[in-house]
């Protein structure tokens, strides 16, 4: 382990992770200025540490400080101003909150009634580089016997082929992108993997034809449209080496079609931010590494590890977490038997009338379904087919 700097209110390491699969880690042992009139200086050091050293990096200790109001429980609100400092820090060193299992609050002053204040003030954080390195990291928050606050347990875990640390992934399904639409043979293609087939055009034919064009859009993707960075890094090379060629020339063909190449590419690479949903513009524009941290820290908050059985019990293994799930939801909305609805009915007063019924089951039209579909947001998915409203509302404009 290298020493880098250290301070009072900071440690700065490079450990050895070899194991880990990165070559080289960052770690940064960080405690927030107690006083709130003082806290801005640690934020000004957070910020001088993110320009030290550019490597994967991981930020967790007693920050001080609250990221949402949610993490804060007392009689007392807690001040917008403090939170505002923090989040902005946070956000300027390109951090994403690693999450936790276990409690809540990480600290706990421990006095009675109205006095009681819990906050959670401890976490660990780390950059975009960190999250690709090692994205199976588990944090978890351990009470102590003895501490105002609870320790932090952090497990660093990567995806590393032939290891106990690769999990068994199942097929990815589809996720409809904007920036496909950008892609010049993307009409084309569409047309022809939609295929209606023989016989009438109903609702059913379009459910087939969806979901044929579903395995299509796999391999169109992989194939034609690419992974997105990788080609940003190509272009950018091959940009470079023409330019180096061409020094005292006017830009050549090539140069300038490789130009153009690299814009169309940067645009679609903005429409990663569809995935991340994330406003966080302040990151910098066409930040890619920053919108894909943020989306696998969605998909990575979204999954769920465990679940309490019905004795008490916790399951872990995956494919009976699917069968719990099946099952409570099955007998949710399952209609129960022997069900009378009529005995409530009498007892309450009619509020849809005849002429209101035929309204409502009159069948719908085109020009209906067509301005529910443009009154919701592009990037809205309306079933588990993958695709959004931003793809059906562009083949509506076209038909």
């Amino acid at each position: 382990m290298a020493l880098q700097r250290k301070s009072r209110s900071h440690i700065d390491v490079i450990p050895l992770c070899d194991d880990l699969g990165a070559r080289q880690l960052r770690f940064t042992g960080f405690y927030g200025e107690p006083r709130r009139e003082l806290r801005k200086n640690s934020w000004y050091l957070m910020r001088f540490l993110r320009a030290q050293l550019d490597l994967p990096w991981l930020c967790a200790g007693d920050f001080n400080e609250v990221l949402i109001v949610e993490e804060h429980f007392c009689m007392n609100e807690w001040e917008p101003w403090q939170m505002a400092g923090f989040q902005e820090v946070v956000l300027d060193c390109g951090f994403l909150d690693l999450g936790f299992s276990g409690i809540l609050y990480t600290w706990d002053n421990r006095q009675e009634d109205d006095h009681n204040v819990k906050a959670c003030l401890d976490r660990a954080l780390g950059d975009h580089k960190f999250k690709e390195t090692l994205e199976e990291t588990s944090v978890k928050h351990v009470p102590t016997a003895f501490s105002d606050h609870a320790a932090l347990i952090i497990k660093l875990r990567g995806m590393v082929k032939g290891t106990h640390q690769t999990r068994k992934r199942r097929a990815k399904p589809l996720r409809y992108e904007h920036m496909w639409q950008r892609h010049e043979g993307y009409v084309d293609f569409v047309n022809q993997a939609w295929d209606p087939g023989i016989g009438v055009g109903d609702l059913a034919s379009v459910v087939a034809s969806l979901s044929e064009l579903q395995s299509s859009f796999h391999v169109w993707d992989r194939d034609t449209f690419g992974l997105v960075r990788k080609k940003l890094k190509s272009l950018r090379e091959d940009l470079e080496e023409e330019r180096n060629s061409t020094l005292y020339r006017r830009p050549t063909t090539r140069e300038r079609s490789l130009m153009r190449e690299l814009a169309e590419t940067l645009a679609r690479e903005e429409e990663m931010e569809q995935r991340s949903r994330s406003d966080w513009h302040k990151a910098g524009d066409r930040n890619t590494g920053f919108f894909q941290a943020k989306a696998k820290a969605r998909v990575r908050t979204n999954r769920i590890r465990a679940l309490k059985c019905t004795d008490g019990t916790v399951e872990m293994v995956q494919e009976h977490l699917e069968d719990m799930a099946v099952d409570f939801y099955w007998g949710l909305f399952m209609a129960q038997g022997n069900l009378q609805p009529e005995l409530v009915c009498q007892h309450a007063p009619r509020k849809v009338m005849a002429q209101m019924c035929e309204v409502l089951e009159r069948p719908f039209s085109t020009v209906e379904v067509e301005t529910a579909l443009f009154q919701m947001g592009p990037n809205k998915a309306p079933g588990a087919d993958g695709f959004t409203t931003g793809f059906f509302g562009c083949w509506s404009r076209r038909r």
